[in-house]
């Protein structure tokens, strides 16, 4: 009976510190949450001291509050000994067949415009036809394999490579700011993402003037992007779609990123690749 108080108030513990690192986190105040999750900011100083224990609604609202990641949210109910809410299945797994339809739906219908969708880790899990053409434009197929693992490109990583896309990006300082950015703006909201291993990588080859300040966070809505492709431009904005209320750990972290052409010549040439790419599947 002892040892499942102390087992308890050590649980209880471990749940107070995690709630204090997510509100120190998002920079919010014992009474922003409390007033936000409904409660009494007494009874949250008690949660975050460990003098009372949660129960699962009670976790779920202030991690709500708080927008914790959903695989956080699981840590936050193991803190406490309660089961997690949140699957994390494989976007290939069977459960999730309707979200991956979904996906290859919208990138089939966006041809001939490139687009791509990206796991919270920035790997490239699938693409539409005509991201596969630019790409393959640009980058060797060795070196497509040399930036892959466990069967994905890295997205940031085939940007950034000097054997990936990095010499054919017109724009690179425009392009570079943006990405480097928007993993700043990853590793501020939850410094434990994927966003920390990739800012370490790139950093150090990103021009100091190419490198957004650590508190300049907004971004803009699209993002240009000018290719070389076989000494024709290219020039694209695109788009980042998310899911909008995602119950699992994968699909929350899962983006579309979608390219438009920004000009009737960049809108020629992208038809024209698939023109060509029909002829020779025609041909084949």
């Amino acid at each position: 009976m002892a040892e499942r108080h102390r087992l308890s108030e050590q649980r209880t513990t471990r749940f107070g510190s995690l709630l204090r690192h997510w509100r120190t986190l998002r920079r919010m105040s014992q009474l922003d949450v409390a007033l936000g999750a409904d409660i009494s900011q007494r009874h949250l100083s008690f949660l975050e001291s460990g003098r009372a224990r949660p129960s699962r609604g009670m976790v779920l609202r202030i991690s709500e509050v708080l927008d914790v990641p959903l695989r956080h949210r699981n840590e936050l109910l193991a803190s406490v000994g309660l089961a997690a809410v949140y699957a994390d299945l494989p976007l290939t797994s069977t459960e999730l067949d309707p979200a991956r339809e979904a996906l290859e739906r919208i990138l089939r219908h966006h041809e001939p415009y490139p687009a791509m969708v990206v796991d919270g880790a920035w790997n490239i899990v699938m693409k539409n036809c005509a991201s596969t053409r630019i790409i393959g434009a640009c980058v060797a197929e060795d070196d497509l394999q040399r930036l892959g693992s466990g069967g994905y490109v890295n997205f940031i990583r085939l940007m950034f490579d000097p054997a990936g896309m990095r010499p054919h990006v017109r724009s690179w300082d425009v392009t570079a700011t943006y990405l480097v950015g928007r993993l700043r703006r990853e590793y501020s909201s939850d410094p434990e993402s994927p966003a920390a291993v990739l800012l370490r990588e790139v950093l150090p080859v990103a021009p100091p003037h190419f490198v957004p300040a650590a508190t300049a966070l907004p971004l803009p809505p699209t993002a240009p992007l000018e290719l070389d492709i076989a000494g024709r431009p290219l020039r694209l904005f695109n788009t980042l779609t998310t899911f909008g209320t995602p119950q699992d750990v994968s699909l929350q972290g899962v983006r579309v990123e979608m390219s438009f052409p920004m000009d009737a010549e960049s809108e020629a040439l992208l038809e024209e690749l698939d023109r060509h790419a029909e002829t020779r599947a025609r041909a084949d």
